[in-house]
């Protein structure tokens, strides 16, 4: 009897050890998979660093494993190649600044097919399937440069645009700045596109300031385009003649706002572009719609308020 007994004591406990390790196991399985989020800028620079550091800090708050795959150069078979990379891998989710519009469709369509959730941010390309796009209302945007900039001119006068790349978002702000324009006394006379190259752009501002050396303003609408001008100013002894406006607020162009080189950037809320990429990205991996456009807004930044705008940028995320 007592060996029956021992062995019903040994099945028992086989069976509790067997049903314990069976259960940590199915457990073990259960455990949901960190997803893995891309975000997907148009090049390498230094505008985007907000961007990555708001998208980093959101993927941090809500254990999302985040990634940076940023192409050398403004090119949209670079741009394609890296999301195609991305679908080989199987990463869940992918926010794009747009290098182009309807080059993009083919890539977002085969990313959406494999079970990717696919936003834009920064620069949109709507004619894709992509799910949403936050960032800048470029075209409003542009309306509310050139108000501004108009106001500074005393509402009349010549200017030129300069442009960093003819993507879809820089696009979009120089058609704000032509329709405020056409009920304007200002003249734009002149354009210029510099493919975000810098030392491009100061060749072409100086062939624009020799073809017209009365210009009383240069706008750049990107973020190198006012550092450039005022560079070129700088050098040629005219800082204070022409007004200079421009894009984003880089290191150059905060020190030219301090100087008097520049007299305004428009700031878009980079930090919150890549902060909110993340939460949108989770919403559509949950199965929660989306708007198709989300607004960041813009802050105009002046000498009045260079030393004060960043609380504004941040306040949402402190």
């Amino acid at each position: 009897m007592k060996g029956k007994r021992a062995i019903a004591l040994l099945c028992i406990l086989l069976l509790v050890v067997g049903g314990s390790l069976l259960f940590a196991g199915g457990a073990k399985e259960a455990k949901v998979k960190q997803p893995t989020f891309v975000m997907v800028p148009k090049l390498v620079h230094p505008f985007y660093e907000p961007c990555i550091e708001g998208f980093k800090d959101a993927g941090a708050k809500y254990g999302v494993k985040v990634e940076v795959e940023s192409p050398p150069k403004l090119d949209i078979a670079l741009q394609v190649k890296v999301i195609e990379d991305l679908i080989a891998r199987g990463v869940d989710g992918i926010a794009i600044s747009a290098v182009d519009n309807k080059g993009l469709k083919a890539v977002i369509d085969e990313a959406l097919a494999a079970g990717i959730k696919v936003i834009c941010f920064d620069a949109d390309a709507p004619d894709t399937n992509r799910a949403t796009y936050v960032g800048t209302n470029n075209t409003e945007a542009g309306v509310t440069a050139a108000k501004f900039l108009f106001d500074l001119m005393g509402g009349k006068g010549n200017m030129a645009i300069i442009q960093g790349g003819l993507t879809p978002n820089l696009n979009e702000r120089q058609e704000g700045i032509r329709n405020a324009a056409k009920n304007s006394g200002v003249e734009i006379i002149a354009f210029e596109d510099y493919q975000a190259d810098f030392a491009l752009g100061i060749n072409k501002t100086e062939a624009l300031l020799e073809t017209y050396p009365n210009l009383d303003a240069i706008f750049g609408v990107e973020a190198y385009g006012a550092p450039v001008a005022a560079t070129v100013l700088k050098e040629q002894g005219r800082v204070g003649q022409i007004i200079v406006g421009g894009f984003d607020d880089l290191a150059e162009t905060i020190t030219g706002i301090r100087d008097g080189s520049v007299q305004f950037c428009l700031v878009q809320k980079a930090y919150k572009m890549g902060w909110m990429s993340v939460e949108i990205l989770q919403d559509l991996m949950q199965g929660k719609s989306v708007a198709p456009v989300i607004d960041t807004g813009v802050i105009i930044v002046t000498k009045d308020n260079v030393d004060s705008y960043m609380e504004e940028v941040k306040a949402e995320f402190l």
